[in-house]
């Protein structure tokens, strides 16, 4: 039965991404540019609708990119090097000043490799798309996106990030699709952004799958609208590297499957959640001390909906920092409003029973 939904799932989400993708089709007059020297180099001298290959080797350099249109794409054996390098970043799209966004940036395949900071970062980015690429041992992102919108990430496979394998921060409409994320503290993140799909990933062995929230002190002030659907969670129960009590990131309990901290409008549908430690979906506030830093949040998680998923195995052996609640295959901390779960797979919740949702199985 899930096989079956996951094939429906995935020719009714054909369409989205075959509207997105048609942002993308490279105009007339495009060219393509094989690397030479350096990718810096050969961007430097592309201009909209170009495409830059990458050929076979290994890449030591910070690469930025800050024209429309521009495409990147690498062998699967174009490896990007980070290692020792002064810049933190791997591949850097963002406009220039004074322009306010950059239209347009595709990067698919390359292996991008122990950066700092970021393995790729897009910043104000518009019709973008992240696929088919490799990245790892990337200090705290792997791919990150940031005040973007129209974007898609798919096919791609990221691990040992101690901050976020995939993260999409403060943004809209951005679709997170068909990608591995492991190893890292969280998997998949949405934070403070609206009108996101997760869909058809598989987020395995790290501290939480996947992790829906809303944090005080940014631009946007609201996380509304994700939906979570169609997902592996697997077994994330790494412990969290982060102990510095400044950093927010140092609350997170490990052994998460999806958590969702203060979001609203989070549909969470047919995932398969299982073998983690702590729980297996749990909504919750965002704890009060976090919450008192920033007057125009609303921290309660209001109007989320978790149905139809498989949760089990989940909270055998929970993380201190979820107390005083237990562990469960599903969790509520009873705050927020409008919260329901219907015809999920459970062998535990709490509170038990939990709000079922008006006039759906």
């Amino acid at each position: 039965m899930t096989s079956t939904r996951l094939v429906h799932g995935a020719f009714r989400f054909s369409g989205l991404i075959a509207l997105q993708l048609a942002a993308f089709v490279s105009p007339a007059g495009a060219r393509l540019i094989a690397v030479s020297t350096t990718i810096q180099a050969a961007v430097d001298a592309s201009q909209s609708g170009d495409t830059v290959k990458v050929p076979a080797g290994t890449y030591r350099e910070n690469v930025l990119v800050t024209k429309n249109g521009i495409t990147i794409e690498g062998s699967p054996v174009a490896v990007l090097d980070g290692a020792g390098l002064s810049g933190d970043t791997g591949i850097h799209a963002a406009p220039a000043p004074p322009a306010s966004e950059i239209k347009g940036f595709r990067l698919h395949g390359l292996t991008i490799q122990n950066y700092s900071g970021n393995g790729v970062l897009i910043e104000n980015g518009r019709d973008f798309a992240v696929s088919g690429g490799t990245y790892v041992g990337n200090g705290k992102y792997g791919i990150f996106a940031l005040h973007s919108a129209n974007g898609r990430i798919d096919g791609n496979f990221v691990s040992g990030s101690n901050d976020t394998a995939i993260y999409v921060g403060q943004s809209r409409t951005i679709v997170v699709w068909d990608n591995v994320a492991r190893e890292s503290t969280v998997g998949i993140e949405v934070e403070n952004s609206v009108r996101v799909t997760v869909f058809l990933n598989r987020c395995i062995g790290n501290s939480a799958g996947v992790l829906v929230d809303v944090l005080p002190g940014l631009d946007e002030t609201v996380t509304n609208d994700v939906t979570v659907r169609q997902n592996l969670i697997l077994a994330n129960n790494r412990p969290n590297p982060v102990t510095d009590p400044s950093d927010i990131l140092s609350l997170l309990p490990s052994g998460v499957g999806l958590l969702n901290v203060g979001g609203d409008g989070l549909t969470a549908a047919g995932n398969i959640v299982t073998g983690n430690d702590s729980a297996g979906i749990l909504i919750a506030q965002l704890p009060p001390d976090a919450a008192a830093l920033d007057p125009r949040i609303d921290p309660f998680p209001d109007h989320n909906e978790i149905r139809n998923n498989v949760t089990l195995e989940n909270g055998g052996s929970p993380d201190p920092k979820i107390a005083p609640l237990p562990g469960a295959d599903l969790l509520w901390d009873t705050s927020g409003s409008g919260d329901c779960w219907s015809g999920n797979t459970a062998e535990s919740s709490f509170p038990d029973p939990l709000p079922r949702c008006g006039g759906k199985p």
